[in-house]
């Protein structure tokens, strides 16, 4: 009776410190405010499934699948849209994305494609223009949570970026490079800073203007998170972009978060969504 009970104890600590999950949904919403043309309203919707189940003990929730070096591919779409003096603005963007970690080895290789459309309709007709864009890149894990990577984009609106970092990132640092075939450079690394860990990411694109920007989240406990990042370019009359963010887990499979960026001439406000399963 003592081994039974021994055992049913052991399996419910584990229960309470493990979990494992395949695939993830992210969904987002914001709204933005804007000077020049009213309320944009932006919807994204994105997934990921992953090759391997992804473990989930101690670490951050949020960074399970990057510490677990989890090989995925992904699909996304976004839709931004707003309306000003009888103009109807749209942009549709879908996108398919996948990270691969060579196996036996400290290699990353990345890629995403993407087909952005902007629409514009008004009572005296209907104009429309799109564009495909890429971006690839390979990298190297030289310890343990540390990612440096290297790469090309060129006229990329990815719309899994959309749903995790907003309309105003996104698209501010795809305009600031304009059709520009882009060098990027990119580094991420999970560590532990005291007591609690804490994410710090950074990224450079270099074209004929350059755009760059730094992003840091701590974790308060496995489950919670709050973060700031800042993007800018070399673009004239560009400004400074700055965001706030939290995300809590409720669930091993379940999350939520909120977000707040500004710039000059606009703010918005965001919600967002995870379910892993």
């Amino acid at each position: 009776m003592l081994k039974k009970l021994a055992l049913a104890t052991a399996l419910l600590a584990g229960l309470g410190t493990a979990h494992a999950y395949q695939a993830e949904v992210n969904a987002a919403y914001e709204n933005t405010d804007t000077d020049g043309l009213g309320d944009i309203d932006t919807f994204a919707i994105g997934g990921k499934y992953y090759l391997n189940g992804v473990q989930v003990k101690n670490a951050p929730l949020a960074e399970a699948a990057f510490l677990s070096k989890a090989s995925n591919i992904g699909l996304a779409y976004a839709n931004a849209s707003t309306e000003d003096e009888g103009v109807e603005l749209e942009i549709d963007t879908v996108g398919i994305n996948g990270e691969f970690f060579i196996p036996n080895s400290q290699f990353y290789v990345a890629g995403s494609l993407n087909r952005a459309e902007v629409t514009a309709e008004s009572e005296f007709g209907k104009a429309s223009d799109d564009n495909t864009g890429y971006a690839i890149e390979a990298g190297y894990l030289p310890i343990n949570g540390l990612l440096l990577a290297a790469g090309i984009s060129k006229e990329n609106i990815d719309a899994a970026q959309v749903a995790k970092k907003g309309f105003i990132n996104a698209y501010s640092t795809s305009s600031a490079l304009a059709d520009d075939t882009a060098l990027t450079l990119r580094a991420k690394y999970v560590t532990l800073v005291g007591n609690h860990y804490a994410n710090f990411e950074a990224f450079t694109a270099f074209g004929d203007e350059n755009a760059y920007g730094v992003a840091a989240d701590l974790y308060i406990d496995p489950t919670l998170s709050v973060g700031v990042s800042i993007n800018d370019a070399t673009l004239e009359d560009f400004d400074t972009v700055f965001s706030v963010r939290a995300q809590k887990f409720f669930t091993p499979a379940i999350a939520a978060g909120v977000n707040y960026t500004t710039t000059d001439g606009a703010d918005s406000f965001g919600i967002n969504g995870t379910f892993r399963f």
